[in-house]
């Protein structure tokens, strides 16, 4: 019994030591992490410190090296760091409140302590002893331990920040394609010999000869976009015709993404790109060259091992000068010439008008330009007598058309500008004021138009001016005089420029116009006679008070050395309507500019420096085109409200974008009451200004209402903070319930509104601001009534909704009111599983069998569909006819809940669809869901679906396992296919068998596991570009309180980043923790060489540009 009682008192002893023992060891612990407190806070300090030391030593070397940019990680680096550096900062307060305060770190910081301050807060820190006994033991010891892991957090972070890590050379895309409507066997012939010695290593400089108008620009845009299949890493182009040696290096650095310094002078440039090519494999496309110049000069190098020039140039001077060797262009054969006329004139059926089109043909000397340009003249045309006039009049000596430079060129203008009304004419000359090759924004040619009063009708209104103004352009550009160069700009052949400025206005015989030109002097004499004078860009000091009482147009723009006008300058220009002083280096107007009484147009527009209107400013009563936008002028004065006659009015204010991002002090912008309402002939009104700015909400409402008195506006460029603003302005609007016009219902000729904030970027960067002729409604960020903008939306052919809260389909509103969309944008919409649900369409009319003809977007072209979470369906419900039928372009971009795109009805709805771009689409298993039974899938005819498919694009797409698993689809007009990171879609036999593919861009892995007949295979491994994927980048995990948006991690910029051989712009959702952020970086490899090397692929925030423009017909 003792030995028990013993025996228990041991185990009850030993039961009470343990809990004791764990309890000392417990207090042990936290007093170590006390003690080391502040040398715990030191080490992460000095970790801070050592950081932000790194990332400025490697912004210096990127500042230095042109040729390096930052890659990806070392944003993910700095925002790790940043998400540090709030844990930071916490621990710094809750130290200084537990503590003492430490030096230059106030209690109040919440936000960020400067690195800088980290010697201070080490030397305080180390003169400090540890704090044992105090009631704050537990807390001190729980920040020392959080401490602690920080400091490995960041530590991990420091190591990675190293050159070779966060650096990389910059990449540009290889080759810019250039388009071109002639297309000869022979100039096929021409590419494949330029290639030949471009293959050869001696030659380094290859010219292309050939007199104007042979097609010497139609063979270098052939071969520039040939090379895309070679290996160069990249071709720049160059139109050389009058281009300086520094416009010349101001391409060749945009292409190759340089950053150029304001004070560099042309040799700095030259060591800048020199630098850039030294080691790259490039080819210089340099076109139209008219005389010789020193390539070192551009920073064209011949230790540039691998590169290439080759240049086109009229003078055989120049390219036994500069070249090694060359191919001279020869002019068509007779039948290669008989060729193109037909294709452009029609087949000739008439053998006696067929012989006199031979001799007209052989007339033409086998210069295409003009083969083209005679043969849209005779185009339709019956009558033998007038073939038989063109005939004469080309065959007629050189002189008697005063062509002597030209020859046959000459000739060919002279027919078809004979031929023109003379307000044509007038029109046609005016345009060669500008530079050659100069592109000319067509509205702007339009306003100078009306204002020379060279419109055959003396129209008043602007609008009918434009009117006018675009069949005038139709006109010239239909007849090759003009040409387009895009939607919105003109500009004139360059060989047409050389004759017309040789020609006299028509009834101003006695009037001279001066255009820059090789010889031609500006002297005192040039500005009294001169009528209409051209100085864009020129150096040459100006008089001080030119005597010019007949001058009408004056052009000055592009001129920023020009920092003053002489005070008296305007002195003598009465009769002045145009001057254009764009990009002027002025500070402000002088008090002469009261001489102006005759001035129609004003265009000060990206004068950055100039700060104030002067009061004289009110004597110009005539003005009807005034452009202050990209000045510094931040108050409108009052005297723009005495501009009675003023009819389009461009101001800016602000910066363009949120105003919440911008880490400036806001700029203060005032328009007086009351100016804009009295401008009551005005009809056109742009105002760029950027959302969320104070000062623009204090004065919009006040705004609004002064619109609303103006009966004759058709143009509006304004920003809502809310859609009350706008339903207040449609609600009270004269001019859009002014029906008295001809235009009646269509009462606004273009506009461009806002509504909410419009922080928000859309992926692929989609912008649709630059279209011309657009009427753009923007509806972001709101839970307002969608029915304040359906007025609005009715005359919009581009609608963008952007993060509504509320809407769950575009059925909510009235689709009978928008018959004019072309574009439709819905991005971040939370509720939004539909694009059309037919169950909330209310006004739908339906006859007694079921049917309704109730057509729904049936002008819509391009519908883009971006970060919609809950999107199920485009279309729910029965496909109504007619609907969609015009869509050409269908993106979808991170919908994760859908599961097909089309149903069968709704693909062959879509009978005009020409491309289609999925990505980032979870679960998506099918493209094209037919859903028809398998007893009756053999009658069904699928041959009509995606029949004018020209591209399809399917990225990270992980389910996909068809385009549609019916085998009788037929993608016959299938050019291009590009498919990465569906490693689930393993068939496609149907879909590659179309007669036009042209190249199918993938990764080489999933072509060799791609199921197709072996001989097919090999027939299509010839059009195959396979993409190398790169390793994904490590991010670490994130804790509760950090940032777990990807797009912020991955971002290089608030937008986004830039791709591996894609233009892109970031796109800014959100996701999970675990989600990974999906796009794809790639590179191009050899396109026939099949690799069974696996390769995981690099996930990216961001996206393939997109094209969401509006196409013109």
């Amino acid at each position: 019994m003792v030995y028990d009682a013993a025996k228990l008192a041991a185990q009850s002893s030993s039961a009470a030591y343990s809990p004791l023992k764990d309890m000392i060891l417990y207090f042990k612990n936290k007093g170590k992490y006390v003690k080391e407190l502040e040398d715990n806070l030191t080490k992460l300090t000095a970790e801070m410190g050592t950081f932000y030391s790194k990332k400025q030593q490697i912004d210096r070397v990127l500042e230095r090296d042109v040729s390096k940019e930052k890659n990806d990680e070392y944003q993910i680096l700095v925002t790790q760091f940043e998400a540090f550096m709030k844990k930071y900062n916490k621990f710094i307060l809750k130290y200084s409140k537990h503590c003492q305060n430490l030096p230059s770190v106030p209690p109040e910081v919440e936000a960020s302590t400067d690195v800088s301050t980290t010697s201070s807060v080490i030397e305080t820190l180390q003169t400090r002893k540890p704090t044992i006994l105090t009631h704050k033991f537990f807390k001190l010891a729980t920040l020392s331990k959080d401490i602690s892991k920080l400091h490995g957090h960041i530590s991990r972070v420091t190591n990675r920040m190293k050159a070779e890590n966060v650096m990389l050379e910059k990449k540009v895309e290889s080759v810019q394609v250039k388009h071109d409507d002639v297309d000869l066997p022979s100039f096929t012939e021409y590419v494949q010999e330029i290639l030949s010695c471009l293959a050869e290593d001696e030659n380094r400089s290859i010219g292309i000869l050939g007199p104007i108008g042979v097609g010497k620009s139609s063979v270098m845009k052939m071969l520039n976009n040939q090379l895309k299949s070679l290996k160069f890493e990249v071709v720049i182009w160059i139109d050389a015709e009058e281009k300086t040696i520094e416009m010349m290096q101001d391409v060749i650095m945009g292409r190759l993404k340089l950053n150029k310094e304001k004070d560099n002078n042309t040799e700095q440039n030259a060591d800048m790109i020199s630098t850039a090519l030294m080691h790259k494999k490039y080819i210089l496309l340099i076109n139209q060259v008219s005389s010789t110049f020193n390539f070192d000069r551009v920073g064209i190098h011949k230790d540039h091992k691998f590169g290439k020039v080759v240049l086109a140039s009229s003078s055989k001077k120049v390219i036994t000068h500069m070249t090694d060797t060359h191919v001279e262009v020869r002019p068509l054969s007779q039948e290669d010439s008989l060729g193109l006329f037909q294709e452009v004139c029609g087949k000739i059926y008439d053998l006696r008008i067929k012989l006199i089109a031979e001799s007209i043909v052989a007339s033409c000397g086998g210069l295409p330009q003009v083969i083209k340009l005679v043969a849209m003249h005779l185009k339709g045309e019956k009558d033998e007598q007038a073939w038989s006039d063109v005939k004469r009049i080309l065959q007629s000596e050189a002189k008697s058309a005063r062509f002597l430079k030209l020859g046959e060129i000459g000739n060919a203008y002279k027919l078809v500008y004979d031929k023109l009304e003379k307000s044509y004419m007038k029109c046609l000359l005016f345009v060669a004021l500008f530079p050659s090759g100069h592109k000319i924004y067509k509205d702007y040619l339009v306003e100078c138009w009306k204002a020379e009063r060279f419109l055959e009708l003396n129209i008043p209104e602007l609008r009918s001016a434009r009117e006018r103004g675009a069949t005038v352009l139709k006109e010239l550009t239909d007849q090759f005089l003009l040409e387009n160069s895009s939607d919105m700009h003109v500009k004139m052949p360059v060989h047409f420029r050389t004759v017309a400025l040789a020609q006299n206005y028509p009834g101003e015989e006695n009037c001279v116009f001066w255009a820059p030109q090789k010889d031609r002097v500006l002297d005192a004499e040039t500005w009294k006679t001169s009528k209409r004078m051209s100085l864009i860009g020129l150096k040459s000091k100006l008089p001080e008070r030119p005597e010019s009482k007949n001058m009408s147009t004056l052009l000055l723009q592009r001129n920023p050395h020009m920092a003053t006008l002489g005070d008296l300058f305007f002195l003598n220009m009465q009769k002045l309507s145009i001057l254009d002083l764009n990009q002027a280096g002025i500070k402000s107007l002088p008090s002469s500019i009261s001489s102006l009484i005759n001035l129609t147009c004003l265009y000060l527009n990206d004068c950055s420096l100039l700060g104030e209107l002067p009061s004289e400013v009110k004597e110009l009563k005539k003005l009807e085109v005034f452009d202050i936008r990209g000045t510094s002028i931040r108050h409108l004065p009052n005297e723009v409200g005495d501009m009675s006659q003023l009819r389009c009015l461009r101001i800016s204010f602000s910066q363009n974008g949120c105003n919440r991002k911008s880490k400036g002090k806001e700029v203060e912008m005032t328009i007086p009451l009351e100016i804009i309402s009295r401008l009551q002939q005005l009809e056109e009104l742009i105002i760029e200004v950027g959302c969320c700015c104070q000062s623009w909400n204090e004065i919009v409402d006040q705004l609004t209402e002064e619109l609303t008195c103006l009966e004759k506006l058709n143009t509006l460029s304004f920003h809502f903070p809310t859609a009350s603003g706008l339903k207040k302005f449609v609600t009270k609007s004269k001019a859009l319930t002014n029906t008295e016009t001809h235009w009646n219902t269509n009462t606004f000729r273009s506009f461009k509104i806002s509504i909410g904030c419009c922080e928000r970027q859309h992926p692929y960067g989609a912008d649709l601001s630059g279209v011309f002729g657009e009427r753009l409604l923007r509806f972001s960020n709101n839970e307002e009534e969608i029915s304040s903008v359906e007025e609005v939306l009715r005359q919009a052919s581009s609608f963008e909704l952007v993060c509504h809260s509320d809407v769950e389909s575009l059925s909510e509103f009235s689709l009978k009111n928008t018959g004019a969309l072309k574009v439709c944008i819905l991005d971040k919409c939370k509720k939004l599983s539909s694009v059309v649900d037919t169950s909330k369409i209310h006004d739908k009319q339906v006859d007694s069998s079921g049917k309704t003809d109730y057509d729904v977007l049936q002008c819509l072209e391009k519908l883009h569909l971006f970060d919609l979470q809950l999107l199920k369906c485009l279309w729910k419900g029965s496909v109504f006819p007619r609907s969609l039928t015009n869509l050409k372009v269908l993106t979808l971009f991170d919908c994760p809940e859908i599961t097909e795109i089309l149903s069968h009805e709704l693909a062959k709805a879509l009978s005009s669809l020409e491309h289609l771009k999925v990505e980032k689409c979870s679960k998506i298993v099918e493209i094209v869901k037919t859903q028809i039974s398998l007893n009756i899938s053999e009658h069904v005819d699928l041959s009509d679906i995606l029949h004018k498919v020209k591209t399809i694009e399917l990225v990270n797409l992980p389910e996909l396992q068809s385009i549609c698993k019916s085998t009788c689809m037929n993608c016959k007009s299938l050019g291009k296919i590009e498919i990465i990171s569906c490693n689930k879609l393993k068939n496609l036999a149907s879909t590659l068998r179309g007669g036009k593919l042209q190249m199918i861009k993938c990764e080489a892995t999933w072509w060799d596991a791609l199921v197709l007949p072996k001989e097919e295979k090999l027939h299509l491994s010839p059009l195959c570009e396979f993409i190398v994927l790169e390793q994904p980048l490590v991010v670490g995990t994130f804790h509760e309180g950090e940032s777990s948006n990807h797009g912020e991690v991955m971002s290089s910029n608030e937008n986004g980043l830039s791709m591996s051989n894609i233009d892109s712009v970031g796109h800014a959702g959100k996701s999970k923790d675990q989600d990974r952020v999906e796009h794809i970086n790639y590179q191009s490899t050899s396109t026939n060489v099949s690799t069974t090397d696996e390769a995981l692929p690099i996930y990216k925030e961001g996206c393939s540009k997109v094209d969401t423009s509006i196409s013109t017909h």
